[in-house]
């Protein structure tokens, strides 16, 4: 995969902030966690870009460091769910009979509820915190992968190349990790792209619902729970937290709008 200029200024930009998120952490410990509630509620000022809010710390600083928790978290949710996903995906799609039937029926019977219903209920029972949350996410995003994966694989398995890879004694493994998975991979990088926007609202959505991240830890979704009872006089609480999931969603889209318009090109020119 051969990454253009726009998708490297995307990849820089997350990744200046992620260091940010970093350098913030280690050298402002106390303005994250410490309360001071003589500067509490103030407006975005020149001392306090983003405001403080109802115990007086800094929005700004929180909301920079909860970067690293809210992106890194999401990456490994998808890495896990997509990972998972498409190993079932090929799986399936490679094998047949019976064992496909099994598989996909199961995917069916996740894809029956919402996702989001599915990761508040395994959330729900497993207590809440952001290690149950990354794992209840995972659980509810896996099957799109698989299905992506069978779809994808059914289509290359009828392939020339496959055929000549059996004859060539190679086995089932060797053929899907060697032949199948290289041609599959930018269909399957850009869904993974795609599912992290959705991935990263998912996993504020359970924080904002306070089976996520739990207070006092800096997140996006925790944050913009917390200011939501102070809408009208303090906006800035939530108001910033927020800006920056849009603004990251939107990057990562662009990203993977990208690299589909690239492939789409690619697969005109082979034609």
């Amino acid at each position: 995969m051969k990454l253009n200029r726009k998708q490297w200024m995307i990849i820089i930009m997350i990744a200046c902030l992620l260091l940010c998120s970093v350098l913030m952490e280690l050298m402002l410990p106390k303005i994250i966690s410490e309360s001071n509630l003589a500067v509490r509620l103030q407006a975005p000022s020149i001392h306090h870009l983003f405001g403080t809010d109802a115990f007086g710390r800094d929005v700004f600083v929180r909301t920079i460091v909860a970067a690293k928790l809210s992106i890194l978290s999401t990456i490994l949710i998808v890495v896990v769910a997509g990972g998972f996903g498409i190993f079932v995906g090929m799986i399936s799609g490679y094998m047949g009979g019976l064992l496909d039937e099994v598989l996909m029926a199961i995917c069916d019977l996740f894809l029956a509820f919402p996702q989001m219903l599915i990761a508040i209920a395994i959330a729900g029972i497993l207590g809440g915190g952001l290690h149950n949350a990354m794992i209840a996410l995972a659980i509810s995003d896996w099957m799109l992968f698989a299905r992506l994966a069978r779809s994808a694989t059914l289509k290359e398995k009828s392939e020339l190349y496959v055929t000549a890879a059996k004859f060539a004694g190679l086995s089932d493994i060797e053929i899907l990790l060697r032949h199948i998975l290289p041609n599959i991979r930018n269909v399957m990088i850009v869904t993974l792209t795609l599912n992290f926007a959705n991935m990263l609202l998912s996993l504020a959505g359970l924080s904002f619902l306070g089976i996520g991240v739990k207070v006092p830890t800096p997140e996006w979704g925790s944050m913009i729970s917390e200011g939501r009872q102070y809408l009208t006089s303090a906006p800035w609480i939530s108001l910033f937290p927020c800006l920056f999931i849009f603004i990251t969603v939107f990057l990562i889209n662009q990203f993977a709008k990208t690299f589909n318009n690239q492939e789409g090109e690619r697969n005109e020119t082979m034609d």
